[in-house]
């Protein structure tokens, strides 16, 4: 029996702690934990010595404490006895801020960036759901995730009264029963034609919606998790037919007033609010009167609560989109709240190269005495369960540590709700959480961000309590070659942004005819690389291969269809040993492993057939005609035809097709797909 005491009170994230500890350790283990409160260490950090079945941690604050007593029960959990344990040992906190990125789908009438999808549509109703929120952040705080940062297009009225504008205020949370159309920069996502469509998901006063927030920041603050909110701009989403003159222009005096109002409506409203992300240009002029209109609502709001309430920590958080960082340093000089950047690290593909290039001349111009907050945005995996920790444990020690205050991760073309993709939910009215079903990634995450230097030994370990396999080393390394797959494929074949690239589906947006479009072998034979030259593209590589290179300046397509073909046979000869381990709740597991590598055999061979396609060409363009590599392309795409057909089975024998906001709210059907990639075989064979 594990018997805890301290020298002070315990607060409510302590006894939640001490809660976890008790339901993961048997009845065995036989401990007296003690806890002794030491200023001298840092936040979040802790001290822990063993003797005697005797525990002693030492904290700082509650965080401290907290993250002592879950690493106990983990390690409890991973069916080691205290004798096991190290005597002594000193954690402290890599990175700060270890914080998700969610795009909260409050109501159709104030949506985010992502409302235009069915995870976002189906989710609006739990984001007023206490259930859903409780199970989510208890997952943060047994991960280690410290911040939720809510981001929304036009937060107010779903979640304030604005005394001086009484009848903005939303009743009820409702949603639309007709596809909200998607754009990529967020303007018209809710038209005044939609108003007619609108359903009632639940009845809820204001006074309730805020009473609901209120109390869900508390249970935040009790799991030592502070919450933000950010806003692109400008936009005024549910304000529609006001009497207020409120418009979407940075011009008029009504809108700066509205937006200077709402901000201070929402620190007032939520003495737990931690602080406010805003952005500039996603709909305004795109130069400094941006960073102006910003200084002037927002930021003179955020001002004078801190005036008002000098004892009160609040950040303010400045993204950098469609803006200059002089300017915005220029504009908020003086500023006498802690002031933050936030840069977009890895575009929108953090899964791709664990050292993005994006952001070295931010940092040679950034002032040293200006933290940032760094976006990492995942969209590569929707569907997929991802881990590997080996790569996390890479990306994160790349970060600019010294520069940073914390990160956010998360996507912007699918909702981290509940999970209504998958087709094996026992519950269908309330399936489990994508947090519960990518537990794996958000652990990995969350504890390398807190403690970069855990073993594997401890994932291992780790996969074997939670999913009940055996062969827990086995399912590790085939888990991680697996997840390794789409990353390489990113490198080789790059673009920017998330509505130009979805790797689980092989597509994109055409934006020039608003038009859901399959990647073809044409795209691969053009596409460029992850960019910072570490990696050559296909067009780059046959260039030099043409000019009689034997070695390369950079990584080769070829070497990576190697990598990808080796991590697709490991990974595929894993799961053959793994057969007498698998259980219902581990074939889930099992299946997006065997799905990923039938992906990656497929990438292999288009990419291989766009280097033969791309040499079949310049050959022709000198006058010269190799068929050779024309019809080894057509071998390769024949190939990969195979390759498809098994994948897109499998995907939808497991999940739904889905509509997704930042692909045009187009339905992403991969089984759609095989007709199109049987279309490349045609093409090169009649060219």
């Amino acid at each position: 029996m594990i018997n805890v005491t301290a020298d002070f009170t315990f607060d409510k994230s302590i006894e939640y702690a001490i809660n976890y500890l008790l339901e993961n350790s048997s009845e065995s283990v036989d401990a007296k934990v003690q806890l002794i409160s030491d200023c001298s260490l840092e936040s979040q950090a802790y001290q822990r010595t063993i003797a005697d079945s005797e525990v002693v941690f030492k904290a700082s604050n509650s965080a401290g404490f907290m993250y002592g007593l879950i690493d106990l029960a983990n390690e409890i959990r991973h069916k080691r006895e205290l004798d096991d344990l190290p005597p002594s040992i000193e954690i402290k906190p890599y990175i700060k801020d270890r914080g998700i990125k969610f795009n909260i789908p409050l109501d159709s009438r104030t949506p985010s960036y992502s409302d235009a999808s069915d995870s976002a549509a189906q989710n609006i109703v739990n984001m007023w759901d206490k259930e859903f929120w409780h199970t989510f952040l208890d997952n943060m705080a047994k991960n280690k995730l410290n911040l939720l940062t809510l981001w929304s297009l036009s937060p107010f009225p779903s979640l304030v009264e604005i005394p001086e504008y009484p009848e903005i205020a939303l009743d009820d949370v409702m949603r639309s029963s007709r596809p909200i159309k998607a754009t990529t920069e967020g303007v018209n996502m809710f038209a005044p034609d939609m108003v007619d469509s609108l359903v009632i998901v639940k009845k809820m006063t204001i006074k309730e919606k805020v009473e609901f927030w209120r109390d869900i920041m508390q249970y935040a603050n009790d799991r030592c998790i502070r919450i933000m909110i950010y806003t692109w701009n400008l936009f005024v989403f549910g304000t529609e037919g006001n009497p207020y003159g409120i418009t979407e222009k940075q011009d008029n005096p009504a809108t700066k007033d509205y937006i200077f109002r709402g901000t201070k409506a929402l620190f007032n409203t939520y003495p737990l609010l931690a602080g406010i992300g805003v952005t500039s240009g996603e709909n305004m002029q795109r130069n400094e009167s941006d960073i102006t209109f910003i200084r002037e609502s927002y930021g003179r709001a955020v001002e004078e609560i801190a005036n008002e309430q000098p004892d009160r920590k609040i950040k303010f958080i400045h993204r950098m989109q469609y803006t200059n960082y002089k300017k915005i340093v220029e504009k908020f000089e003086n500023y006498p709240v802690e002031f933050n950047i936030s840069f977009k690290y890895s575009q929108a593909h953090m899964f791709s190269n664990t050292r993005p290039v994006f952001i070295d001349s931010f940092l040679e111009e950034k002032a040293t005495d200006i933290p940032i907050y760094l976006e990492v945005r995942n969209d590569d995996f929707y569907m997929y369960r991802w881990g590997n920790p080996d790569f996390a444990r890479k990306y994160l020690q790349q970060m600019p540590t010294d520069d940073m205050e914390g990160f956010n991760f998360g996507p912007d073309g699918y909702t981290w709700g509940r999970d209504y993709l998958s087709r094996d939910q026992d519950d269908k009215e309330k399936p489990s959480l994508v947090m519960e079903k990518q537990w794996y990634m958000f652990f990995i995450w969350g504890q390398l961000a807190y403690n970069i230097d855990l073993p594997n030994d401890y994932f291992t370990l780790e996969i074997g309590a939670t999913e009940g396999f055996d062969q827990m080393a086995q399912w590790y390394e085939t888990w991680a070659a697996a997840s390794d797959i789409i990353p390489t494929v990113n490198c080789t074949h790059w673009h920017d942004y998330d509505f130009q690239w979805y790797p689980e589906a092989c597509c994109m947006l055409d934006q020039d005819v608003d038009k859901l479009v399959f990647a073809d072998i044409d795209e691969f034979t053009t596409c460029n690389s992850v960019p910072g030259g570490e990696y050559l593209s296909v067009s780059a590589y046959c260039d030099e291969y043409l000019m009689g290179n034997n070695t390369f300046s950079a990584t080769s397509p070829i070497e990576q269809i190697g990598v990808i073909r080796d991590l697709v046979s490991k990974a595929l000869s894993g799961l053959k040993t793994l057969e007498s381990d698998k259980t219902q709740m581990t074939r889930a597991v099992a299946g997006d492993i065997e799905a990923l590598c039938y992906l990656g055999s497929y990438y292999a061979n288009k990419i291989e057939a766009a280097i033969n396609v791309t040499l079949y060409r310049k050959h022709k363009e000198s006058g010269i005609t190799k068929l050779e590599y024309r019809n080894k392309a057509v071998k390769l795409l024949a190939t990969a035809v195979g390759d498809w057909e098994k994948y897109s089975r499998l995907s939808k024998q497991r999940y739904k097709s889905q509509a997704l906001s930042r692909l045009g709210g187009y339905i992403v059907d991969v089984e759609h797909f095989t007709q199109l990639v049987k279309l490349d075989v045609l093409k090169i064979s009649n060219s």
